[in-house]
């Protein structure tokens, strides 16, 4: 999707097909609604109905067994009637005694008071089960609901749904009132007993309990099982509708409905139309694939022939793609991983190959997340400067500074890009700049700290690893010093000889200089059999075979590569080992065992390969520079006179005899860089071997 957070849409934006979205506001409403219409929840207790009803009978039944009117019975008696008051006029004793006496006479009769019994319980029987809702408990009643749950309490309960209105105390009372004086008058046709209807029925009233009782918990949870069973309300957007409006800049409300409209868009294409749409994104992804291909087929075949060095190329690669869509989704930060791939290939590989590898990655993941040209610009412009500015990394606040470059870059590019394709410029589009620039600084310092285990993983030795190997104070060299100090002396002299020439034809001097410190370090095994570290009297080659004495020197080289190893040095620095001397013959005890062949005929003839070095060739243009360097050093300590004319030609007469030797075969060094290297190398031991003035011998005394 193009669009992204704070982005100011020129116009209005309306869905390519209807779609609909959760309306968050009418969901909420309806589920207050639902809230409002849920049923509360009551516990019937029907005892207390029970007890009233036998205590309204009990009291009737000492009342009819009474012998005689006395204080009790009138206390009794009372509770029938109203208490006088302002309004209630009162009765008159003897009325009311009278009223007592016919009481007595009416319930005495055989059968009577079983009657009546009965007919209470008639009367009173429906309102057991449903219950009676009192006004305190109606006041406790959640929601507007116009029914309530009615559970009865019990082992067994029952649970129903009721009318409010059924169970209202006074709907209740007015029925049970009604339902009474039917009963009562049935109980004793074609008689008066309208005191006794009344009695009973203020007594009904004074008495009456509420039987149910809300149950908060159930209730609420009633209220939670509405709510739940609210579905979403959508809201519908139709083709003619607007999801944005022109000109305010997109927040995260609009984004998401732009995802919506995208992602309603997808579903409604045809299986046909999905098919192609997406063989067209695998052949743009196959397109870029084959172009990276055919670079590492002319350029870096060693990628495609390892299987190791292809996945640690190919790994990070598909990485960056699915991280930079990830960050993209929700950050917008895929300038992050891009560019700490730019900047990784930058030092494995080489810059040409970061800045193609950069552009395919970055069309990749605009590709894969539908970002728009504005993102593609700003990814490659930002990788391109840091992949620029990567040439050589002598210190690690170079990784900083590169972050910062690049962050420059990123901000201007996005800022700049923005205005032209549009935008207003507004506070929104220099922010959104502003966290471009920020991600690009941040990934500086991701790289700085990712920078050791780059090199490890990959093998690579950058400015900042080959300046703290070549720190005088490392064991290995310090013990080469002790062991071996003439060797030490000689790759010293080496180092910076080789270092001047390597980078005279462009080749990395400070790789050579690191690897010259450490290209004999196998002579420190056996050290008193080489020249450099021995007395003018003192020869151990003296009275050994020559075939001996070359395997005696030859053997350094192996021991130098297992020392290395040991050590834990790079592969680089192991290569110089093994390759400084390539195949060349080790040529003095070669003419030694040569001349005893010519002095005794019967000696067998001298087998050339047993005095060659095994090799192998060098690989590289650094190497082929140590190895003259080291053939040279070695040879112009034997001049008596070391010349500028002398040096000039020992350098020329050793370097050629290693080319026509076919030692720079592989190393892909030209007649051009030779002569170059020659140039250089002479200058430099120009300089060392450089004439001193004789000073007059002083008098004797």
């Amino acid at each position: 999707m193009d669009y992204r957070l704070g982005y100011v849409p020129p116009a209005e934006i309306h869905p390519r097909v209807q779609f609909s979205v959760p309306d968050p506001l009418a969901t909420a409403k309806a589920q207050r609604d639902a809230e409002n219409e849920s049923m509360s929840v009551y516990i019937n207790d029907p005892s207390r109905l029970d007890n009233m009803r036998t205590e309204l009978q009990t009291t009737i039944a000492r009342l009819q067994s009474a012998k005689q009117f006395d204080a009790e019975v009138e206390r009794l008696w009372n509770e029938f009637f109203p208490i006088a008051d302002d309004n209630v006029a009162p009765l008159d004793p003897k009325e009311r005694e009278a009223q007592f006496t016919q009481l007595k006479a009416l319930l005495g009769r055989d059968g009577m008071l079983n009657a009546f019994q009965q007919r209470i319980e008639a009367a009173m029987k429906p309102y057991a089960s449903r219950g009676i809702l009192a006004p305190d408990q109606l006041e406790q009643k959640q929601g507007q609901a116009a029914s309530i749950i009615v559970v009865s309490a019990g082992p067994n309960p029952n649970q129903q749904i009721i009318s409010q209105n059924d169970v209202l105390k006074a709907q209740v009372l007015e029925k049970i009132r009604r339902s009474l004086q039917l009963e009562l008058e049935e109980l004793v046709k074609d008689e008066d007993i309208k005191f006794f209807v009344r009695a009973v029925d203020f007594w009904v009233e004074k008495n009456l309990p509420g039987t149910l009782k809300i149950d908060p918990v159930a209730t609420a949870k009633e209220r939670e099982k509405a709510v739940a069973a609210v579905e979403p309300v959508m809201h519908i957007y139709s083709t003619k509708d607007a999801v944005v409006i022109a000109g305010k800049p997109l927040n995260d409300i609009d984004i998401d409905l732009l995802h919506a409209e995208h992602d309603a868009y997808c579903q409604q294409r045809s299986f046909f139309s999905k098919t192609i749409y997406s063989l067209a994104i695998l052949g743009m992804y196959y397109a870029l694939g084959t172009l990276c291909a055919i670079y590492l087929v002319f350029k870096c075949p060693t990628i495609l022939r390892d299987l190791n060095e292809y996945l640690l190329f190919l790994v990070p690669v598909c990485a960056t793609v699915a991280l930079g869509y990830w960050f993209d989704d929700r950050w917008q930060a895929e300038i992050i991983p891009t560019m700490l791939l730019a900047m990784t290939i930058s030092i494995v590989y080489r810059q040409e190959f970061a800045l193609l590898v950069t552009a395919c990655v970055s069309l990749a993941i605009v590709l894969t997340t539908g970002s728009g040209l504005i993102a593609f610009v700003t990814i490659t412009a930002t990788c391109s400067a840091a992949t620029l500015s990567m040439n050589r990394i002598r210190s690690r606040n170079k990784l900083i500074f590169v972050g910062l470059w690049a962050g420059v870059v990123a901000f201007c590019t996005k800022y700049g890009v923005s205005i032209v394709s549009g935008q207003p410029v507004t506070m929104s589009l220099l922010q959104s700049a502003a966290w471009q620039g920020g991600f690009a600084i941040g990934a500086g310092f991701v790289m700085t700290g990712l920078l050791p285990f780059i090199e490890k993983a990959y093998g690579v030795l950058t400015d900042i690893s080959l300046l703290e190997l070549g720190d005088a104070a490392d064991p290995l060299l310090q013990k080469l010093a002790q062991r071996a100090p003439g060797t030490y002396n000689h790759s010293i002299t080496v180092a910076s000889i080789a270092e001047s020439a390597a980078e005279s034809i462009g080749a990395n001097g400070l790789l050579v200089r690191v690897g010259a410190y450490f290209h004999d370090i196998g002579k420190m095994m056996k050290p008193e059999y080489f020249v450099e570290n021995q007395n003018a009297s003192d020869n151990r080659h003296d009275g050994l075979n020559p075939a001996i004495s070359t395997l005696v020197i030859i053997a350094h080289v192996k021991d130098g590569a297992d020392l290395a190893r040991q050590h834990r040095l790079p592969r680089a620095l192991i290569d110089f080992i093994e390759q400084h001397h390539g195949t060349t013959l080790v040529e003095y005890f070669y003419r030694v065992a040569s001349a005893k062949v010519e002095a005794n005929p019967d000696e067998r003839e001298v087998d050339e390969t047993i005095y060659r070095y095994p090799g192998p060739k060098p690989q590289t243009k650094e190497a082929a520079v140590l190895m003259i360097c080291d053939a040279v050093e070695s040879a112009c300590r034997t001049l008596v006179e070391p010349t500028s004319a002398r040096i000039s030609a020992l350098v020329e007469e050793l370097s050629m005899k290693r080319l026509l030797d076919g030692q720079f075969d592989e190393c892909g060094l030209t007649l051009r860089e030779l002569r170059q290297i020659q140039s250089s190398v002479t200058k430099s031991l120009t300089a060392v071997y450089h004439g001193r003035v004789k000073y007059p011998s002083s008098q004797p005394a």
